[in-house]
């Protein structure tokens, strides 16, 4: 069984209903951009369990679309190499993935012991958080559902 789930941190001003959805430092251009989401906003943990390993990750911030991204993007190069090593852009958490014959195994540089799970549940795990990180953002700022960048990479729906 695989458990899934981010836990917004509640110190991130992000996630609050008062905060607006626009960056300050660019009046230019005050839209949240790629960079905004996947470095600075919407700060969260990740529960994450796969078939008994915990791979769950506590930080003082790691973005969840950053986390959903890096998902993706592993799974994506996936499909043509045997293996690869993905990092989260902020806090520097290695994920180590090989595709196998029948399983795809799941090593971390912060969590002993390798979690093994089926191509299968590495799609599902995937589109999950993906849905998941954008169900939380536009749940907290509806208004962000609008955002191209967040709608186009975040919310685009499952590719297979």
């Amino acid at each position: 069984m695989i458990t899934f789930a981010f836990e917004p941190r509640a110190e991130d001003v992000f996630w609050s209903p008062e905060w607006r959805p626009v960056n300050p430092d660019r009046p230019e251009h005050p839209e949240l951009t790629g960079a905004d989401f996947s470095m600075s906003c919407f700060l969260a943990d990740v529960r994450l369990g796969v078939h008994g390993v915990d791979l769950s990750l506590r930080t003082p911030g790691l973005p969840v679309a950053d986390f959903a991204l890096m998902l993706e993007y592993a799974r994506t190069e996936l499909e043509t190499r045997s293996d690869i090593a993905v990092e989260t852009s902020v806090t520097q958490h290695v994920f180590s993935l090989s595709r196998g014959s029948d399983a795809v195994t799941l090593t971390t540089n912060y969590a002993p012991g390798a979690a093994e799970l089926t191509w299968a549940e590495l799609w599902q795990l995937t589109d999950r958080a993906k849905a998941e990180a954008f169900r939380l953002i536009t749940t907290a700022h509806p208004e962000l559902r609008d955002n191209a960048w967040l709608r186009e990479t975040v919310g685009a729906p499952p590719t297979a």
